[in-house]
């Protein structure tokens, strides 16, 4: 009887697209499942809820951190001042130690959603997160994450509006 070694089962091809190409780099990386995320703005785009996004804002920990060190950029403090950040050396991809105050690290990546193989922050907690921030570039997406929850609710208006007018945000 002869024995026929069994392929390793590798990474599955990750068929998200961007213009940038920054999904496909970001899997190049090979990041190791259940230790990073992607959170702000890219959670919206995968989903349909932007016509585009500007980079990618990848949340890790442990082995994923240590491996993002490893491209040769020294971590700085980032702008908030909450944790440290790594910009990739030559794509538009921002990997920081920790997501802004208040969003466990923990929690934004156990709690992810797997998006062809690349896990994603959820869009309830993209929601908080943005409506927190509520900074004058969040309110079209804030408006856009309302419209689908109406979409999905059978609804013809808000319910509420909380402190965006999503007539203005629209």
């Amino acid at each position: 009887m002869t024995l026929t070694a069994v392929p390793a089962l590798s990474r599955p091809r990750t068929l998200l697209t961007d213009p940038a190409g920054l999904f496909a780099e970001l899997a190049r990386l090979d990041l190791p499942q259940g230790e990073y995320v992607v959170c702000g703005s890219a959670a919206l785009y995968v989903r349909g809820l932007r016509a585009r996004m500007g980079d990618l804002d990848v949340l890790t920990r442990g082995p994923a951190w240590q491996k993002v060190l490893s491209l040769g950029v020294p971590p700085t403090v980032a702008l908030s001042g909450h944790g440290l950040v790594v910009n990739h050396p030559a794509a538009a991809i921002e990997f920081v130690d920790r997501w802004t105050a208040g969003w466990p690290t923990d929690y934004l990546i156990a709690s992810a959603d797997l998006i062809d193989g690349i896990p994603f922050m959820r869009l309830g907690d993209v929601l908080a997160w943005k409506q927190r921030a509520h900074r004058p570039k969040d309110l079209p997406d804030i408006a856009a994450v309302h419209r689908l929850r109406r979409l999905w609710n059978g609804d013809s208006a808000p319910a509420r509006t909380d402190k965006t007018d999503w007539r203005k945000a629209a």
